[in-house]
């Protein structure tokens, strides 16, 4: 997992990632631990990504979807949410 400094988090994918998992995650009720142990990750990875310090990684999106952590959503429909939306 690659550390990276938040330089220009209104324009940055990577901040935007972030922010729509944050999303997700507060309109289900959830807190970041909660999340964290639902997808088995740790609570840092998580706050990490929701910061914009870390790349949330296609592993995540299929952890999500295999847990039905958002209720029962479509992998293509999460990859459309995470990444598509993002970088088109």
């Amino acid at each position: 997992m690659v550390k990276r400094k938040r330089i220009d988090y209104l324009n940055d994918p990577y901040y935007e990632m972030g922010s729509k998992l944050k999303k997700l995650r507060k309109e289900h009720g959830m807190t970041i631990a909660d999340l964290a142990e639902r997808i088995d990750l740790s609570e840092k990875i998580i706050s990490n990504y929701e910061n914009g310090y870390n790349r949330m990684t296609i592993e995540t999106i299929i952890r999500i979807y295999n847990f039905e952590t958002f209720g029962p959503r479509s992998l293509e429909e999460l990859l459309q949410i995470f990444i598509l939306e993002i970088f088109e």
